[in-house]
């Protein structure tokens, strides 16, 4: 086990509990009607979707209820196995899978949506955050809708980091002490997201969330778009 697995799984086993709630920007995305974004709830019934990263999978029931097929991909087995065990207790059946956002277990063009809540932008050592968009695109389906997030260079989670280079950076100050001496992918731009999903991604849908959780300075991209 990696330090970083390690130090996720004790992050979310000090966490645990009986219920958990769905990340704002996951159910406008998903239910929301925006003069940039409408959702078309005829694409959810008896389709799949993979929930990238879930963490302590608040966002599955949700997908559930949209009537999906719902697979996750986490770095930890006892992640993938807390977050079983308490959907089931709620009545939700899910699956989910030991993996990583540039080694994801499922075969070519198998899922219809993919979600990446706070996720996707985490990049393993030799690896860069196109590998990541690399095989998000390979796992879904032509057209499939991907649904993610991403910070802002003026995040509180860049405060101190490295740069490293075409926007990657090594995270220095987590309050939470979880991701120090990771590294991660930020943007400064719509028009910089835009560059590096391309070209396996197009008609970028493109939001902001700031938000100052009493002192927790989040500000992220919110982006919907399609596998080109």
């Amino acid at each position: 086990m990696t330090e970083i697995e390690a130090k996720y799984g004790a992050f979310y086993k000090a966490r645990d509990s009986a219920h958990v709630y769905p990340v704002e920007f996951v159910v406008r995305a998903f239910l929301g009607s925006y003069p940039r974004l409408t959702a078309d709830m005829t694409l959810y019934s008896g389709r799949r979707i993979l929930d990238l990263g879930f963490g302590d999978g608040r966002n599955m029931p949700l997908l559930c209820d949209l009537g999906m097929a719902v697979h996750g991909v986490e770095i930890a087995e006892e992640i993938c196995r807390r977050t079983v065990e308490r959907l089931a207790a709620l009545g939700y059946a899910v699956e989910a899978r030991v993996g990583r956002n540039h080694r994801i277990p499922y075969a070519d063009a198998y899922f219809d949506h993919i979600l990446a809540c706070h996720a996707c932008y985490y990049v393993d050592p030799g690896t860069t955050f196109l590998d990541n968009v690399k095989e998000i695109a390979r796992v879904l389906k032509p057209t499939g809708r991907f649904v993610f997030s991403a910070p802002m260079g003026t995040s509180y989670i860049l405060n101190g980091a490295t740069p490293l280079g075409d926007g990657h950076v090594r995270i220095a100050n987590d309050p939470y002490g979880v991701r120090n001496g990771y590294v991660m992918r930020k943007f400064d731009s719509a028009a910089e997201i835009e560059a590096a999903i391309a070209p396996f991604f197009a008609d970028a849908r493109i939001g902001t969330a700031r938000n100052d959780w009493w002192g927790i300075d989040e500000q992220v991209w919110i982006v919907v778009c399609r596998r080109a």
